[in-house]
């Protein structure tokens, strides 16, 4: 009897032992998930269905100081004459299009509006001639090429273009397209590039081939390709440094990583793309000179449109410097980096 009692209070014991403990043990903390990204334009997360925002929403801006404030002066009038031609020529200049877009545009809306001088053919005849100048440059040109095995992309661009961003972007998307992508650290003067550079490649869920000890750019772009074609990627996006087109010796800099990128895969870059902000609005037209002449680009990225009225810029580059528009930012998610429509970009600010 008096075991069963020392049994029954030894039970209690360690049953009480145990709630105490259950009781007493400190609970844990959930982990917190991984704050969205936080770079040059933004979030790299994806937009919801609801939140995707339309293109004319995003270009609203620009359509205002393009044909908004044609329509406002116009307003009214059932007819058209010399004085407001000589408007319209105003407004364009100041919509950041370039001197020799202007000239080109309204020689070629006066020539086909003829005697029907009415603000519907007007603005018909510049509709017209938008989608005419985009044509001659986009077409096939408009998309980014991608080889069968693999494939290589140079971005380049002046320091708060977007640069890094678009790339992040890029290898988001194109992983999402089931590609094995490598992000190539190409930006060797800029202390934080490569930590930026880094924070976007794995939030991308992309390697980042970023070598320590190797300050020479075309060095890192050769070892990457290298590495890249050894393992299988289908796709190497390659970082440089963001640095003004003024700077001479900067921009030979970048034309020896091209020929290197050749010599490591021949034919490499397949796609020499210039990120320009389109808030810069004429000095992107200067950009676009200075590297163009300098590396042949082979398309413009034009980011920070939601936030411009100088969208405008788009039309000057492409008449200009016959360059095809390949991709627009529109906002700061992934998908607001979004293929260049001309059609739907000429809809939306006229």
């Amino acid at each position: 009897m008096e075991l069963e009692i020392l049994l029954a209070i030894g039970a209690a014991i360690v049953a009480i032992s145990g709630v105490g403990f259950v009781f007493l043990r400190k609970p844990q903390k959930a982990k917190t998930p991984h704050p969205p990204l936080k770079g040059a334009e933004g979030t790299l997360e994806k937009t919801s269905r609801k939140d995707y925002k339309s293109l004319e929403d995003a270009l609203l801006k620009t359509k205002e100081s393009f044909w908004g404030r044609m329509s406002q002066r116009l307003s009214g009038k059932s007819s058209l004459n010399k004085s407001d031609l000589e408007d319209l020529e105003e407004i364009l200049y100041t919509s950041d299009l370039g001197p020799k877009t202007v000239d080109h545009l309204i020689s070629k809306v006066s020539m086909a509006m003829g005697d029907e001088s009415t603000v519907a053919a007007l603005h018909e005849s510049l509709k017209l001639e938008l989608n005419k100048i985009f044509s001659e440059v986009n077409g096939d040109l408009q998309k980014l090429k991608t080889k069968d095995n693999m494939t290589v992309w140079m971005v380049v661009g002046v320091n708060g273009a977007g640069k890094t961003t678009t790339i992040g972007k890029l290898a988001s998307q194109q992983v999402a397209l089931g590609k094995k992508v490598m992000i190539a650290a190409g930006d060797t003067f800029r202390a934080a590039a490569d930590a930026q550079l880094k924070v976007w490649a794995e939030r991308a869920q992309v390697e980042i081939f970023s070598p320590e000890g190797i300050k020479d750019p075309s060095a890192v772009a050769f070892d990457a390709i290298k590495k890249a074609e050894a393992n299988s990627f289908d796709l190497v996006i390659i970082d440089t440094a963001g640095r003004l087109h003024t700077q001479k010796n900067l921009m030979e800099e970048l034309k020896k990583m091209k020929r290197v990128m050749d010599k490591a895969l021949p034919g490499a870059p397949h796609e020499t793309l210039l990120v320009l902000d389109a808030n810069s609005g004429q000095n992107a037209l200067m950009q676009t000179e200075q590297f163009h002449g300098a590396l042949d680009v082979t398309g413009v990225i034009l980011t920070k449109m939601d936030g411009s009225a100088k969208g405008g810029v788009a039309v000057g580059i492409a008449c200009e410097h016959q360059l095809p528009i390949k991709m627009i930012g529109v906002g700061e998610k992934i998908e607001d980096l979004r293929p260049f429509e001309p059609q739907a970009f000429v809809d939306s600010i006229l």
